[in-house]
């Protein structure tokens, strides 16, 4: 896997985009939430012999707030293209967008661990040639010193995910909801994954 097959996603996507009637989401070419709705009715019952992930780009307000939003585009498209491209490689991937910077991944449980790493890596590989190289080496996006003098770094955007792999007592509706939620929790934490249990699941 390498990121010419991302860009080679993005070329043909490109193309594609002169007809919006062809994709669901004109901006990454990927199912939209409809799609990922009806695609999680499939694989509901399968979880733990699949897994589902929810994915986001952490970081990227920071980003957007600093560089400004002449990127933003590429960005998005570079991120769905690297979850696509990356889950067509393991059996029954899917990858679908469920907003501006949130993504839905589907495939194996015995693959999930490999795609995640594949797909963060190479995020990780293209978003360097976005920002300068004084906040490369140094890791972060902004800092600054709050009124009480504690010291605030933000680093460079990074994939988080919230990934179910076993049976949860949530209805399939609730899911993206609380694994939304999880995900909101995680960017805060410093990790880069939760895998969801039941004690994370809100049923309110």
């Amino acid at each position: 896997m390498a990121l010419s097959d991302a860009k080679t996603y993005i070329q043909q996507l490109h193309k594609r985009q002169s007809d919006p009637f062809q994709w669901p989401d004109f901006l990454t070419g990927l199912p939209d939430k409809a799609a990922i709705l009806r695609k999680l009715e499939e694989v509901y019952p399968k979880l733990g012999k699949t897994a589902v992930a929810y994915v986001r780009i952490s970081n990227i307000q920071s980003y957007l707030i600093k560089y400004g939003p002449d990127h933003h585009a590429d960005i998005i498209q570079w991120t769905a293209a690297i979850l696509k491209t990356t889950a067509d490689r393991c059996k029954s991937g899917f990858a679908g967008t469920l907003g501006t910077h949130d993504f839905m991944v589907m495939c194996e449980s015995r693959e999930f661990q490999k795609l995640l790493n594949e797909a963060s890596g190479l995020f990780q590989k293209q978003m360097r040639n976005y920002y300068s190289p004084k906040d490369l080496k140094n890791r972060t996006t902004l800092a600054f010193t709050k009124e009480k003098g504690e010291n605030i770094k933000v680093g460079l955007m990074k994939l988080v995910s919230v990934v179910a792999d076993k049976r949860l007592p949530v209805r399939r509706g609730d899911l993206i909801l609380n694994m939304a939620r999880v995900c909101d929790a995680l960017e805060g934490s410093g990790e880069d994954m939760m895998i969801m249990n039941k004690d994370m699941i809100c049923t309110d």
